[in-house]
């Protein structure tokens, strides 16, 4: 073999090594460039009695009870989640005039006594506490007695975590894409559903700004529409 047809030869070989290579890597690539799915758990609670007059002395009862089989909002399946942190928290809000917003109303845990049977009410600030249910039997329930101490209009609502607070890749595993790349689960809501949606929000709209009305996005319309429960207290 002459030089000339030696180094064509070498030429080819590395060609073909270094195009290997090329595809080698080309192909890790795919695989290890992941696709996202985003996530809206909903969370169905009862608040009774649904009146918007209660008296000083009678008990609200927030309740739930729920399989661990949770609905996705986005893609309407249910996905199991085991003795899961909601990480969520119960508000507590006197509402005291339509200029102001929700988040700027006075918090009110203090107005309140509660009677726990079933999850836990703690850590109670101003405005929030932490809220956790029950889990028993792969069965999720609450049952917490909520006992008014004063007069006024008052407001509950469930504040959700931040997207950044619950990480689903170790609670919920996806099939591949069809070309091979990694489906990892991102938490983006909790939409908390009270009485079906029979919330008082007349109430609610007269004696604070609905901002839902205003700026109308289904993550605005589930958090203050569907999500709060407005009752006024009377002597």
């Amino acid at each position: 073999m002459g030089g000339g047809d030696k180094f064509k030869v070498q030429g080819l070989l590395s060609f073909a090594l270094l195009s290997l290579i090329t595809l080698t890597a080309s192909r890790c690539d795919r695989e290890e460039a992941p696709t996202y799915r985003d996530f809206i758990f909903v969370l169905n609670f009862e608040i009774n009695p649904v009146d918007s007059l209660i008296s000083l002395g009678d008990t609200l009862w927030l309740t739930a009870e729920f399989d661990n089989k949770i609905e996705d909002f986005i893609s309407n399946e249910k996905f199991e989640l085991i003795d899961f942190n909601f990480r969520t928290l119960l508000g507590f809000f006197r509402l005291q005039g339509k200029s102001i917003g929700l988040p700027s109303q006075p918090g009110a845990t203090s107005s309140f006594d509660l009677v726990i049977k079933k999850g836990s009410v703690s850590n109670a600030f101003e405005t929030f506490a932490d809220f956790d249910f029950d889990y028993t039997s792969e069965v999720y329930s609450c049952e917490i007695g909520i006992v008014p101490k004063s007069q006024g209009v008052f407001c509950l609502n469930f504040l959700a975590p931040a997207p950044g607070d619950i990480n689903l890749s170790k609670t919920i595993t996806l099939p591949d894409t069809p070309d091979g790349r990694k489906v990892i689960p991102l938490y983006r809501n909790i939409y908390y559903v009270i009485n079906e949606g029979q919330t008082n929000f007349d109430l609610y709209k007269k004696h604070s700004v609905a901002s839902s009305e205003i700026l109308v996005t289904t993550d605005n319309i589930y958090y203050e529409q569907k999500g709060t429960f407005t009752f006024r207290v009377i002597d």
